[in-house]
């Protein structure tokens, strides 16, 4: 969870009910914690994002291209 600069002294008051809920409707139950990245944690997140959009649409499992070898115009 990043709050960036602003939540560091409401991190209990929203961080405790989360877990709770979290508990209450996960099978299992991912960690909840404050990230340390402030501002950067957007930043960071955006690339990770683009990032496995790119291994998922243009790479395949083996990070190989995807689609090398087939003729132009085949699916």
């Amino acid at each position: 969870m990043d709050g960036g600069s602003t939540w560091p002294r409401s991190a209990d008051v929203l961080v405790e009910p989360l877990r709770r809920e979290l508990d209450r409707w996960c099978l299992r139950t991912p960690e909840v914690r404050m990230s340390t990245l402030d501002d950067e944690g957007v930043a960071l997140g955006a690339v990770r994002l683009a990032l496995d959009h790119v291994e998922e649409r243009v790479l395949d499992v083996r990070g190989s291209l995807a689609g090398a070898g087939r003729s132009v115009g085949s699916a």
